[in-house]
């Protein structure tokens, strides 16, 4: 399969016989000049699934319902949060709320829970698991909230991954927040994350143009045993077994 970063918290991943597009938030330009997605995804003939976690503006751009415009062979699968907010209608797409499934011929898909609005999602595909986070992760803000409130939330963060543990505790591929913005210790969700769960290639999220700070959970990842795919631009590819 193949797997590139779009930019924030957008992947895209290629199996062969169809593709999988994760929390579109804009495009990325390909080495010929010629976009990612609107050139080259929408382009292709084999399937297509859209994914969103959640309704926040960086992870849904309301231009997603119109490539079917473009592209009949598309399976849109949501958060329940895009339906409750309004940001999409009933029949937009497939709706997920927290321990919910889907399945087809191609794919097996479970919600599960996040730490801030909707929730990540399992697939599972030829014995492959991935999953993305969506913005589940430890948002602790210990250097901006009180120790206590701050307790609560990374509590709340381990609740959410107890939960994903019981449902696999060896995961292929991992797209998880490491976020600066939450100060010194920006890297705690993700290190909690790989310290519970066996990974075996990780992906950072959410970190802006910051490629640097991102790629420093590579020492931590490596510690663990986990194999840290370091980015350095958005449409950056990576082919995995």
């Amino acid at each position: 399969m193949r797997v590139t970063y779009i930019y924030h918290s957008c992947y895209l991943i290629e199996f062969g016989s169809f593709s999988v597009i994760f929390d579109y938030y804009k495009d990325a330009i390909r080495e010929d000049g010629t976009t990612w997605v609107n050139d080259y995804l929408l382009g292709k003939e084999e399937d297509l699934y859209v994914l969103c976690t959640h309704s926040h503006s960086d992870h849904f751009n309301p231009e997603i319902l119109t490539w079917k415009e473009r592209k009949k062979n598309i399976t849109y699968i949501f958060s329940h949060d895009l339906l409750s907010t309004g940001k999409s209608a009933g029949a937009d797409a497939v709706y997920l709320r927290k321990e919910e499934r889907y399945s087809d011929r191609h794919i097996r898909l479970k919600a599960f829970g996040s730490t801030d609005e909707g929730g990540s999602f399992l697939l599972e595909w030829n014995n492959l698991r991935i999953f993305h986070a969506g913005d589940l992760n430890n948002w602790h803000w210990n250097e901006e909230v009180a120790k206590e409130e701050s307790l609560s939330y990374e509590n709340n963060f381990l609740c959410e991954l107890e939960l994903l543990a019981e449902e696999s505790d060896r995961l292929d591929l991992v797209m998880f927040p490491v976020d600066p913005r939450l100060g010194s210790d920006y890297m705690k969700g993700a290190s909690q994350f790989i310290s519970r769960i066996g990974v075996r290639y990780f992906l950072p999220m959410h970190f802006g143009e910051q490629y640097e700070k991102a790629n420093r959970f590579a020492t931590e990842a490596e510690r663990n045993g986990v194999v840290y795919l370091p980015l350095s631009h958005p449409g950056q590819s990576f082919d995995l077994e």
